[in-house]
């Protein structure tokens, strides 16, 4: 995690982040964040797709944090250019069924899609809204807020911001820009 590179030894199918992150001895103390992760993993399983050529054109990063009943377990994808967002999804969740649960609506997960992670300086700007956003154009970092679910909406974005800043993956997301990455 602090370095970005890849790790070679470690079986994907086996490895368990949640557990890692548990054990002292493969994670170390989280500094303080809005997102309320205690301890980060050393390492991080990650996914990335490439064409035939080898360039990069998705990359899928889990993400964890703070709701309003307990830690929202996901993924976020981000497209090739490793900024612009291509989806969002909770696999794991204590959220209030009808207010925060919506993180698992399907029309909610849409609007993440086109949105841009970064902004123009490469920090995490991407957060959820209180009220509509708008448009991918009108509001390229903004998505709706959940109806009645503040504080699960305010934790969405500051997981994201946690995973995606300097803390969490991003010392992998500017290893993967200096590649040279593709749209």
């Amino acid at each position: 995690m602090s370095t970005g590179r890849v790790v070679e030894g470690i079986d994907p199918v086996t490895f368990d982040q949640r557990a890692a992150s548990l054990d002292p001895a493969r994670s170390q103390p989280a500094p303080d964040n809005a997102a309320r992760v205690v301890r980060i993993p050393t390492e991080a399983l990650v996914y990335e797709m490439r064409d035939d050529a080898g360039r990069l054109e998705m990359v899928v990063l889990p993400i964890e944090g703070l709701g309003l009943w307990g830690t929202l377990y996901g993924f976020i994808a981000l497209d090739g250019d490793v900024r612009t967002v291509r989806g969002l999804t909770f696999y794991e969740h204590k959220e209030t069924p009808g207010l925060g649960g919506e993180v698992d609506n399907p029309r909610w997960k849409a609007l993440w899609t086109g949105r841009l992670a970064f902004d123009d300086d490469l920090t995490p700007a991407i957060g959820v809204v209180k009220g509509p956003a708008g448009s991918v154009t009108e509001a390229p970092y903004g998505v709706d807020g959940l109806s009645g679910a503040t504080i699960t909406s305010r934790g969405v974005t500051n997981l994201l911001r946690f995973w995606l800043g300097p803390d969490g993956l991003g010392p992998y997301l500017t290893r993967l820009r200096g590649e040279g990455v593709s749209n």
